[in-house]
């Protein structure tokens, strides 16, 4: 913990020690140099702002120039037409960039990430070619006669103070860069980038989250747009091509994706390096090409990849976070019940017209054999997959339709058959995705870190602890999920669903992979979860683990249920017998009571 405040804290002075230094350039270098600077400075803007969209968020822009075009000709329109001054146009540069970001996303980001791509380069284009087609953009021959900035009174127009007004606009975008990754919106951000379906399926509401992860590198790009109307006070098309996106994009993967070190260095680079090799004059782009080729091919995961994210935790032991409190609960009310419901997939028939209630305070287990249609149950009841008929009902109300982050909201958390954690981001960070839903504070008093959120995220960091240390992971909070034991990262999913504080928990094969002394704990803890007040619904294939467990056990076989009852009336049933060793193994058992006896002892 101190350890990590010191990092923090050393990386801070380093970052304002390079900054001021950065500041201090007019003063020392020609007019050559602090051209070349802005250059960097303004590809820096680009950069971070489709650093959110494509490092934090995993989206794949390929059009990211036209919100730059969207900010430039904004500012050139305004100050030219309307004659506002260039710091009044900057809302509105603002504010068209967003839109623009609201308008493309909204109806595209629900596409896969390569119809994405197409998508947003298409957009790139199509800006630009309106910008060359349209009289009031001034066509081909752009707009000319842009005014300079000025402020209070002093005309910013000489090279040294128009890059020292890119350094300003470069803080800014910085510090709004380096909060929005360190809050909970960074976080959901970062959870879509590592595994889409599963931040769904925890509580996050995926197609907001990239739709704001949109509209803030929109935000920035219209910002930098207006920067560079003002530097050159003419714009024209020739500068928001599909190469510029490019650029951009290569600004963000070769300083490495999410880091925002690493994209000030990639902007270095890629604005800088070519004009130190200008000595080889015709060459220099092509020796520039396979320089970058052979640094991707050294390091695919850029120059300077993103750190593993970190969360101040309370000052205290992670082995002293408080213990979960139990909720209040009505006994033997109906939480969950299930009418007909029906799932087939073409021909196939998953679930064939199931029907079953879950009262609050039960262990209930799903057992059949492989194929059975468990998971699709799972699968139907969380909104992964939607039902083709019946009902599904939650405490009355009805669940059809519901996205999988809105039933997770509602009271329902699963785990999955396969874990499903987000593997590059520590155990603790995990657990906070799972409650991140709960939180109230507004997203802008995040950013500007007033005390009534960092109150919150304080209270949120101390609970993330406590279910840790429910499921008995405390003390491995800030490693990395994919550095934990499978045992332990079987328990670490636990702890992130129970975060959500739900009603009822959907364990999906927990035991699966598990040694027996790993099988005894988590039988406890599945005991001591219904000791908090959370129902839970089992599929598991252990029948040591489901007969110890179970208040009550639904058996399905090819889609159907067919048997249901207490754990001692399951066991001696024929029909699930028969389910699970076919007649084949029936026939080659030494008798039939040896047979079961060995089933449920396995």
């Amino acid at each position: 913990m101190n350890a990590l405040q010191a990092s923090s804290r050393w990386s801070r002075a380093a970052g304002v020690a390079l900054l001021a230094a950065a500041a201090a350039l007019p003063a020392i270098a020609s007019n050559y140099v602090i051209d070349v600077g802005l250059t960097i400075a303004t590809y820096s803007i680009l950069g971070l702002g489709l650093n959110i969209v494509v490092g934090y968020a995993g989206l794949l822009d390929l059009g990211y120039a036209a919100f730059f075009a969207i900010g430039a000709y904004t500012t050139a329109l305004l100050e030219t037409l309307l004659h506002f001054s260039f710091w009044e146009t900057l809302p509105f540069s603002l504010a068209f960039a967003g839109a623009s970001g609201i308008v493309i996303g909204y109806p595209t980001l629900r596409l896969r990430s390569d119809y994405l791509a197409i998508v947003t380069l298409g957009f790139g284009e199509i800006t630009r070619i309106v910008a060359t087609n349209l009289d009031i953009t001034g066509g081909p021959n752009g707009i000319y006669g842009i005014a300079s900035p000025s402020l209070f009174g002093y005309e910013i127009s000489s090279p040294g103070a128009v890059y020292e007004l890119g350094i300003a606009f470069l803080v800014l975008v910085l510090v709004f860069a380096i909060r929005l990754g360190q809050s909970r919106l960074g976080r959901a951000w970062t959870s879509i980038r590592e595994d889409e379906a599963a931040a769904e399926a925890v509580g996050v509401p995926t197609l907001r989250v990239k739709l704001l992860a949109y509209v803030m590198g929109a935000l920035i790009g219209g910002f930098g747009g207006s920067l560079f109307a003002a530097r050159f006070g003419t714009i024209d098309p020739t500068g928001f091509t599909y190469l510029q996106s490019v650029t951009i994009l290569i600004v963000v993967v070769l300083g490495g994706r999410g880091s925002i070190p690493g994209v000030i260095l990639g902007a270095v680079i890629v604005a800088g390096l070519p004009e130190m090799l200008r000595f080889l004059n015709l060459w220099r782009i092509f020796a520039f090409a396979i320089g970058l080729v052979i640094l991707m091919l050294l390091r695919p995961q850029g120059l300077w990849p993103a750190p593993l994210r970190r969360v101040a935790l309370p000052r205290k032991d992670a082995g002293d976070a408080a213990t979960p409190v139990p909720r209040e609960t009505v006994t033997g009310e109906i939480l969950l019940e299930v009418r007909n419901m029906q799932r087939r997939f073409g021909g196939v028939q998953a679930v064939g017209g199931i029907s079953f209630t879950v009262r609050s305070g039960e262990i209930v287990s799903l057992i059949g054999p492989n194929g059975a249609g468990k998971t699709t149950v799972f699968n139907c009841l969380t909104g992964v997959t939607r039902t083709t008929g019946g009902q599904v009902l939650w405490r009355g109300a009805s669940l059809a339709g519901g996205a999988p982050h809105r039933i997770v909201h509602r009271g329902i958390a699963r785990t999955f058959q396969g874990i499903r954690l987000f593997a590059n981001m520590t155990a603790v960070e995990n657990v906070l995705i799972g409650m991140d839903h709960r939180l109230r504070t507004w997203l802008y008093a995040e950013l500007v870190a007033w005390p009534s959120a960092r109150a919150e995220a304080a209270d949120h960091a101390a609970e993330g602890l406590s279910w840790l240390g429910f499921v008995g992971l405390g003390a491995r909070a800030g490693e990395r999920a994919a550095d934990l034991p499978y045992g332990d990262q079987r328990r670490l999913e636990i702890a992130r669903a129970l975060a959500s504080n739900p009603r009822l928990l959907l364990l999906d094969e927990p035991a699966a992979g598990m040694n027996p002394t790993e099988k005894h704990a988590l039988m406890e803890l599945i005991r001591r979860i219904r000791d908090l007040g959370v129902t839970v619904l089992l599929i598991e294939h252990d029948m040591m683990l489901v007969m110890g467990v179970s208040d009550r056990i639904i058996v399905m076989d090819h889609g159907v249920i067919i048997a249901e009852g207490l754990p001692s009336e399951i066991q001696a049933d024929q029909r699930v017998v028969d389910a699970y060793l076919g007649t084949a193994g029936k026939d080659e058992a030494a008798d039939d009571a040896a047979g079961e006896e060995s089933l449920w002892d396995s």
